[in-house]
């Protein structure tokens, strides 16, 4: 056994990647990394006792030449004798009607295809190619672009796919070994030319950072896999907590939205927060690719770490962020108050005025109503009475306060949200002053008391 292939089983039972009896789906684009991958899993699959088998893609961007690299795969499946399962993807065409990034185009298509594949035939595992060079990239990557995950835990040797999983068995050796044994074996590869080419991040990376580090030392792609296994051992072990503290924390109504109680949320470690905001996120977009900035995340942990005030965020694919004092939600269903208008009060009769309130306003002393009584003294210069919602400077004289007080502090006083804020009734007399805050403060001429009152209002909520 040549050492490439001794050092890679090593690394795949030593995270056992592989179990006998497995069908392996290797994605092969026919450069030297996957080609590599193919040739090693050959050799290496009576001891396993696996089934192996070869996927490729034409992404359709180089013409003829992309047909060609299929061609190549295509032999070389047939040379092994090996399944070869293959599609040519409209990519261009989707470019074009999207004008969406190329790269990211690439990878959902060929992605799709891989796991309807493994879906057909069976594959219990999809295998790729990525090296240890490929993982000195991602980590440096990360640093320098300020990743929003939980922690820089690097390309990762195995996640979930389709039916079965990801594995990436290479993550040991370098670019050099790689090159070393086909070479060795005089086995030929393909080229893509884009891969010369500096317009691409990982690219600008892998031509002029990453040299850097193996010149200041060569076996920095060891360190660096060292360091992530760490990290992902860590890793591990937060998300575990991360969860328990999830189930604590969160609730969900049958709607789908989400709540946080801010007081219980603070006292949680900020390791713990975070990875609780990202598992919240990933289950309100189901796992969805959607892209959050590190600031957007910075923000979620700001107000879900307060207690005061209201604040409301906008978040991707029209979700909100709402928080009232110290209750926050995750939501699709936030809709900007609409004001209902003024409504006229009709006496001896039950009226919706707003934010679910309703009221009856009578005269007759002797009849029982349900609902919170309040017996109130009203002249003709104070009839007709209406409702109304908020206007700037709008004030309410209250018992036991020498000067009348606002309207807006009355709100915050009681914490009212602020879309709450925006429709509460105001009961106002025949001059537009206000005589109550509906459900809240009451001019000091209300009283629960009769005293020769010559009306009764009647408050309920739904």
């Amino acid at each position: 056994m040549l050492p490439i292939v001794r050092k890679v089983k090593n690394y795949i039972d030593k995270n056992n990647l592989i179990e006998g009896g497995e069908r392996l789906l290797i994605a092969c684009s026919g450069g030297a990394d996957s080609v590599a991958l193919v040739l090693i899993l050959n050799d290496m699959k009576e001891q396993y006792g696996v089934e192996i088998g070869i996927v490729h893609t034409d992404h359709q961007l180089r013409g003829e030449e992309s047909a060609e690299d299929m061609r190549f795969v295509e032999q070389l499946a047939n040379r092994l004798d090996l399944p070869f399962h293959a599609a040519t993807l409209e990519v261009p065409s989707r470019v074009a009607a999207e004008n969406g990034n190329v790269q990211v185009i690439c990878r959902e298509e060929r992605y799709t295809f891989f796991a309807n594949t493994m879906e057909q035939y069976k594959y219990d595992k999809l295998v790729v190619g990525h090296h240890a060079d490929d993982q000195i990239e991602s980590v440096i990557m990360s640093l320098v672009r300020g990743s929003i995950s939980s922690s820089l835990t690097g390309i990762p040797k195995s996640r979930p796919f389709s039916i079965g999983q990801i594995i990436r068995p290479l993550l040991a050796i370098t670019k050099v070994e790689i090159f070393d044994y086909i070479n060795s074996l005089n086995q030929h590869f393909r080229h893509d030319p884009s891969n010369d080419k500096n317009t691409y991040t990982r690219n600008r990376f892998r031509h002029k950072i990453v040299p850097l580090f193996l010149e200041e030392n060569p076996r920095v792609s060891e360190t660096i896999q060292t360091f992530v296994e760490k990290q992902q051992q860590d890793e591990d072990l937060l998300q575990e907590l991360a969860k328990i503290k999830f189930e604590q924390l969160v609730t969900v109504d049958p709607s789908g939205t989400i709540f946080i109680e801010t007081v219980q949320f603070s006292t949680v470690p900020i390791a713990l927060q975070r990875r609780v905001v990202l598992l919240v996120l990933k289950y309100l977009y189901n796992d969805s690719d959607v892209r959050l900035s590190e600031r957007m995340i910075e923000s979620i942990l700001s107000a879900c770490n307060e207690q005061s005030g209201n604040i409301l965020i906008h978040l991707p694919n029209a979700y909100f962020l709402i928080r009232h004092y110290n209750r926050v939600q995750f939501t699709s269903h936030y809709q900007i108050p609409e004001l209902t208008g003024r409504v006229m009060i009709q006496e001896n009769c039950w009226q919706e005025i707003g934010a679910g309130f309703s009221i009856y306003l009578t005269r007759d002393l002797t009849e029982a109503i349900e609902g919170e009584r309040w017996f109130v003294q009203l002249d003709d210069g104070n009839l007709p009475l209406s409702v109304r919602q908020k206007a700037d400077g709008d004030r309410i004289r209250v018992k036991g306060m020498d000067s009348p007080k606002k309207i807006s502090r009355v709100f915050i006083d009681e914490k009212i949200s602020s879309n709450e804020r925006d429709v509460w009734p105001l009961l106002v007399d025949g001059n537009n002053g206000i005589i109550a805050v509906i459900g809240l403060r009451y001019e000091e001429r209300f009283s629960k008391d009769y005293c020769s009152q010559n009306y009764i209002l009647y408050i309920k909520r739904d």
